[in-house]
């Protein structure tokens, strides 16, 4: 996706449903780090991956035998967490659609996290557990176990649990939210409590990121999201608050946008698909936008566009774009679009007939150009802010061959031909070896003789 191509007068949030992506069961989906692909959590317990431009399936993963509870990209965008409800999380290499790593836990999983900058390690939420901090760089996976409470109030420890918990974006700093409604900050080297502060008095439910990595969302089970403002100290500060005040709705999922402006929540209405845009610094209702009578389970919002996409109960994917008006001035700096019809006034020199000499001198003038196709320019769209270029990044997937086919070396070229020219001398024909499907496909669409 090339950013310059993109209309720099775009609307800021997206209108309509274009597109719709059904495959399976989905519970659950986020955007890599450019937007290129989309991965979806389903509830048979498989992972779906999309490539966002062509928006068809490019990896299909199987390795949970329940639902997935979370899925998480890395910052390279070549590996996938999933956190399911059969009590394990699955790392998954995406370039070769391998497994990379399975660690069980002693409970379900709620969510899991990946850290922003090491690969290999994430942190995770159980059910009415403990957060665990998970390093898989070893042959057998390291786990570290996370405060709950603060050690003034470790007697209630038995009552309260970790709900949510992310990696700040360097990640040095974990934040939790519990069900008490404590916001908690972890330092991740010494895995010690720094703060604690409760901001609610019900069951924190999730905290997300903005690009930035200063702002933060809360959502929480009083029907309200909260806007938090990191200072010098890395100690969130309340600056807004967004409901609904007349319908009291509960959220069940709410994001930033892409250039953060906007802050978006989905409502958990049992007949509705609404999604509510706020101003992030005004706290005004933006717009309200109503899709389908599905129920609303996930959002999320595109890291580079004015697009979000929405997952209905009913395990669709729903795509949300905004408008588009034809520009025909895009193709000719000095086009016009008429109301009326009119006479056209020619030019004195535009219908002149150019020498042969003059037009090829004007081509050779024009190969003399230097175009420098060596040089590559960080965009800063996505590299965020005060953020360098780190490793090598996966912005699509390559093709994987089918099942059963496996690409063939130089001998058994040489090995097959032989067999083809043996084969003809004797008049005989002989199969190349193949898997059982291949042969029921070659009898399913072979054609009767026609007497």
């Amino acid at each position: 996706m090339n950013l310059e191509l993109l209309d720099p007068w775009e609307q800021e949030y997206p209108q309509v449903i274009e597109e719709t992506l059904e495959d399976g069961y989905v519970l659950t989906c986020r955007f890599n780090r450019n937007g290129t692909l989309l991965a979806g959590g389903c509830l048979d317990g498989r992972c779906v991956v999309w490539d966002f431009d062509t928006k068809g399936v490019v990896r299909s993963l199987l390795g949970h035998i329940k639902p997935v509870a979370s899925i998480s990209w890395s910052r390279n965008g070549r590996y996938l967490l999933s956190a399911s409800k059969d009590w394990t999380c699955i790392v998954w290499d995406l370039v070769t659609a391998t497994r990379y790593a399975k660690v069980h836990f002693s409970t379900p999983l709620m969510m899991a996290h990946m850290h922003p900058r090491n690969n290999f390690q994430f942190v995770a939420s159980l059910f009415q557990d403990s957060s665990v901090v998970v390093d898989i760089s070893q042959q057998e996976p390291q786990k570290w176990v996370l405060p709950t409470e603060a050690d003034g109030k470790e007697d209630h420890k038995s009552s309260a649990y970790i709900t949510a918990s992310v990696w700040n974006k360097t990640g040095t700093l974990i934040y939790t939210g519990t069900s008490k409604g404590y916001l908690n900050i972890i330092d991740a080297s010494t895995r010690k409590m720094i703060y604690s502060s409760r901001i609610t008095s019900t069951i924190i439910k999730g905290i997300q990121w903005s690009r930035n990595g200063r702002d933060m969302l809360v959502i929480a089970n009083d029907r309200v999201i909260r806007f938090f403002r990191l200072d010098e100290h890395d100690i969130p500060i309340l600056q807004n608050k967004f409901q609904d005040l007349v319908n009291r709705i509960q959220w069940n999922q709410a994001s930033f946008s892409a250039d953060g402006d906007f802050v978006i929540g989905g409502s958990g209405h049992k007949a509705e698909h609404n999604i509510y845009i706020w101003d992030k610094n005004m706290g005004n209702l933006v717009k309200i936008l109503e899709g389908p009578k599905e129920p609303l389970d996930d959002l999320a919002w595109h890291p580079v566009r004015p697009i979000i996409g929405s997952v209905s109960s009913y395990g669709n994917i729903h795509i949300w774009t905004s408008k588009h008006e034809e520009s025909w001035s895009a193709f000719a700096p000095d086009f016009t679009e008429l109301e009326e019809n009119m006479d056209y006034q020619e030019k004195e020199d535009e219908f002149d007939v150019v020498p042969e000499d003059e037009a090829s001198q004007r081509k050779l003038d024009d190969e003399d150009i230097l175009v420098d196709v060596t040089t590559d320019e960080t965009i800063e769209d996505f590299l965020g802010m005060k953020e360098g270029r780190g490793e090598e990044e996966v912005f699509y997937l390559p093709t994987l061959p089918l099942e059963g086919e496996v690409a063939p070396s130089d001998s058994d070229a040489e090995s097959n031909s032989d067999a083809t020219e043996s084969s003809q001398l004797s008049g005989k024909r002989y199969d190349s070896p193949s898997t059982e499907e291949g042969r029921r496909h070659r009898k399913l669409y072979k054609k009767d003789d026609v007497s």
